[in-house]
C-alpha cells in the first residue's frame, strides 16, 4: 500500500483517545488506524501520555457509602455489549469476516463488524447520476454515516457543509476540487481520510477507478448551482 497523504487532525485523534467522539466519527478514525501505522503510533503516545496525566493525578476521597453502593451495583444485569461497540473500545469481541454489502471489497476491522451486522438485502439509495448511499444505522439526525459507492468520473456537485464532513476511502480514490474551475485542493486515495471543516465548499469527483468511501455528515449540506462553483472533469 502506498503511503498516506491525509490523516485525521490531531483534536480528533485526542477525542478518540479520549473517547469523547460521537460513534460514526470514532468508527471513521479507528478504520483508518487500521490502514495507518503512523497514526497507530500516535494513538499510543496519546494513550501514554493520558496514563502518565492520571497517574499524576491526586486520589479523589470516596463517599462514606461507597462499598454498599458497589454491593448493590452487584445485583444490577449489565447492559449488553454489541460487537460493534467492543471494537471501537478494544473489547475481544468475535465479528463476522465478510462484508457482504461490498461483496468482495475487503474492509478492515471495525468498519468490517459493523457491516457484517447488516441484513441482507440491503437499499442503495441515488445520490447523483453514478452515486449511490447506503445509510448505516448508527447515527442520529442530524448526523448521517453511510457507505458512498461512486462511479468511475462520477461528481459529487459543489456543496456547502454545515458542519463537519469525514471520508475516508476504502477502495480507488477521488479528488476534492475548491471553489476556482478546475482548482485541485487534494487527492484522496484508500486509508486517506478527509476531513473538511463547517463552511467548506468543494465538489467531489472520483477516479478513473471509481471510488468505495466511509462517510459522516455531522450536519446538513446545501447543493450549490453550476453558476455559483463551475466544475472541471478530471484530466
Amino acid at each position: 500500500m502506498s503511503r498516506l497523504t491525509h490523516h485525521p487532525p490531531e483534536i480528533l485523534l485526542l477525542g478518540y483517545a479520549a473517547g469523547s467522539l460521537r460513534e460514526p466519527q470514532a468508527l471513521a478514525v479507528a478504520t483508518h488506524l487500521a490502514y495507518c501505522p503512523e497514526c497507530r503510533r500516535e494513538m499510543r503516545q496519546l494513550d501514554e501520555l493520558g496514563g502518565a496525566l492520571i497517574d499524576e493525578l491526586p486520589p479523589e476521597p470516596l463517599p462514606p457509602d461507597a462499598l454498599s453502593q458497589m454491593l448493590a451495583r452487584l445485583d444490577e444485569i449489565p447492559a449488553p455489549c454489541t460487537a460493534r461497540s467492543a471494537k471501537l473500545n478494544g473489547g475481544p469481541q468475535k465479528v463476522p469476516q465478510k462484508a457482504d454489502v461490498l461483496g468482495a471489497l475487503a474492509v478492515p476491522e471495525p468498519l468490517r463488524g459493523y457491516l457484517a451486522e447488516i441484513g441482507m438485502p440491503v437499499t442503495w439509495v441515488d445520490l447523483a447520476d453514478g452515486i449511490v448511499s447506503l445509510r448505516l444505522p448508527i447515527a442520529k439526525a442530524p448526523v448521517v454515516a453511510e457507505i458512498l459507492r461512486m462511479d468511475p468520473d462520477s461528481i459529487l456537485a459543489a456543496h456547502r457543509h454545515s458542519d463537519q464532513e469525514l471520508i475516508l476511502v476504502l477502495q480507488g480514490e477521488f479528488v476534492e476540487e475548491g471553489r476556482e474551475l478546475g482548482e485541485e485542493v487534494g487527492r484522496y486515495a484508500t486509508g486517506d481520510l478527509g476531513d473538511f471543516e463547517a463552511g467548506s465548499v468543494h465538489t467531489v469527483v472520483a477516479g478513473r477507478q471509481g471510488c468505495v468511501c466511509y462517510r459522516v455528515l455531522a450536519g446538513p449540506v446545501e447543493r450549490l448551482s453550476m453558476a455559483e462553483k463551475p466544475h472541471n472533469p478530471i484530466g
